[in-house]
């Protein structure tokens, strides 16, 4: 029995970067050279052993600028931003090495959570629905899901952040309120009764009327709900923060 396959830490990113690459009608080689670069190091970032999250961003900005110059789809590019970022999130969540929590430390946007999506479940961004690698020898990706594996690791931390940042004080609303957002993208067997027990426990988030520290808990946990299956959440009220 082989090992079994592991998510490169770069993948989201390099797999955006790959389809960019191909929509230019560049081979790596040609693109490599276009760019200034080491095959091998283009190489690395579309396969995800070299993150382009982990690239300086004075280079990652030139990359971004270059790509639409030399013929890449421009709506690909402009969708690296939201992979690289979620490269971050899925790290975080594979390593769990103590360092300080990217979800707490900045709102990730829509795009993200939706770069997040299709790597956690297969399902792609609208923008991007259609679009596939072209065919090359040897294993290849038709799209940059984790691992059955690593996909388990990732919820499984997402349940315990959530979790953990819920005790915490007004410095963990931010994080709680992110985790259980992306923790509601899991489609396992107890994932619906997991979620509406969390969304239980922030009743009194959902129940404030008027700003407080706990408002954007409230803002973020109510508009998880559409994220779950019904069941997961028709036995709870759905009020408005802030109305």
């Amino acid at each position: 029995m082989g090992r079994p396959r592991r998510t490169s830490a770069g993948a989201v990113s390099g797999f955006v970067l790959r389809l960019a690459r191909e929509s230019s009608g560049r081979t790596q080689v040609a693109m490599a050279e276009a760019l200034g670069v080491d095959v091998d190091t283009l190489q690395g970032w579309e396969s995800g052993r070299r993150p382009l999250a982990n690239t300086r961003a004075g280079s990652l900005w030139e990359l971004r600028r270059r790509l639409p110059a030399l013929g890449a789809d421009a709506t690909l590019v402009r969708w690296l931003d939201a992979a690289t970022d979620a490269d971050r999130i899925i790290a975080a969540g594979l390593a769990d090495d103590g360092t300080p929590h990217p979800l707490a430390g900045w709102v990730h946007t829509r795009d993200t959570a939706h770069v997040l999506a299709w790597a956690l479940n297969g399902t792609p961004p609208q923008a991007l629905a259609g679009r596939s690698s072209k065919p090359r020898r040897g294993p290849a990706s038709a799209a940059p899901q984790l691992a059955a594996g690593d996909r388990a690791v990732f919820f499984d931390h997402l349940r315990t952040v959530t979790e953990h940042s819920a005790r915490q004080s007004e410095d963990g609303v931010l994080l709680h309120r992110q985790a259980l957002y992306l923790a509601s993208y899991d489609r396992g067997p107890d994932a619906a009764a997991w979620t509406a027990h969390a969304l239980h426990g922030r009743r009194d988030a959902l129940a404030r009327r008027g700003w407080s520290p706990q408002w954007a808990a409230a803002r973020s946990t109510a508009s998880t709900r559409p994220a779950r299956r019904p069941a997961a959440t028709a036995r709870l009220h759905r009020p408005r923060p802030g109305r």
